[in-house]
């Protein structure tokens, strides 16, 4: 019975292959080469707080692709809420184990907004986002304007690893 399957599923892919048009590409013009590149995009992983502040939940988003991988991962985060649209990166090294994200004021503003199950929430959105897609870094040194974060709940001074708060 397997057999059969797999020989009808052959012969429909070869009639498929057979019936599709050869010889009929026209190649790119330079207008559609600068719409192509215009309209670009790629899907990151991002890790986004639930409604109830309590878990991250990882999902994959769409956005336009852009010059770095880091610009990739906010617009990811601020898509999906994570983090307003205001924030955006100051600088960034993932020339160690230890990356190096520097965010503007916007994000510290962020942060103080949700109170401390909130805080905790956007911080980690962040840290779980760019560890996971930079799988070789262990930890993740978050600062706003060139300085540590402080908030009225904490004082973060440490680099961060990975929240293991998550769900599927």
């Amino acid at each position: 019975m397997k057999k059969r399957i797999f020989a009808l599923l052959c012969a429909f892919m070869l009639i498929l292959a057979a019936c599709s048009p050869r010889g009929t590409d026209v190649p790119p013009t330079e207008q559609d080469t600068d719409s192509t590149e215009a309209e670009a995009s790629k899907q990151v992983a991002v890790f986004v707080p639930d409604a109830q502040a309590e878990y991250l939940t990882g999902t994959y988003v769409t956005v336009p692709e852009r010059e770095s991988l880091p610009e990739m991962l906010i617009d990811g985060l601020i898509s999906n809420g994570a983090i307003p649209e205001d924030v955006s990166i100051i600088e960034f090294d993932d020339t160690s184990a230890t990356l190096k994200l520097d965010l503007n004021s916007a994000y510290l503003t962020a942060l103080g907004a949700g109170g401390s199950a909130g805080e905790t929430m956007t911080l980690y959105a962040v840290v779980n986002t760019f560890l996971f897609n930079y799988p070789d870094a262990s930890s993740l040194a978050l600062t706003v304007d060139g300085k540590n974060i402080e908030t009225e709940h904490s004082s973060y001074k440490n680099p961060f690893t990975e929240m293991q708060y998550l769900r599927e």
